[in-house]
């Protein structure tokens, strides 16, 4: 029997951002789905179920559900009235491309 160190998350995550394709494609997403967690943890902290929020968006659940997997193109009208809806503000800033 093989006795193995047992790797957490940090760890695991740390040696994998040492590749620069890695960490490239992760700076990428990072953002995205940084909202998704605020999002989820808003909708969450207000008691609110992902049916609720569609319902006052005007969309419906699996919608909410696409949005908070995170592997989903929202648009961004869906995005804003969501925030709306959840009492959060959103800012987007527009910059040169690197």
């Amino acid at each position: 029997m093989v006795n193995k160190k047992a790797t957490n998350y940090d760890e695991f995550e740390a040696e994998l951002l040492k590749k620069p394709e890695i960490r490239k494609e992760y700076e990428a997403l990072k953002p995205k789905y940084d909202m998704v967690r605020i999002l989820i943890a808003r909708r969450s902290k207000l008691g609110m179920s992902q049916t609720e929020l569609a319902r006052r968006i005007g969309t419906r659940q699996p919608a909410i559900s696409r949005l908070e997997k995170g592997d989903y193109n929202t648009t961004l009208s869906t995005l804003l009235r969501a925030t709306e809806a959840l009492g959060l503000d959103i800012s987007l800033k527009a910059r040169r491309a690197t």
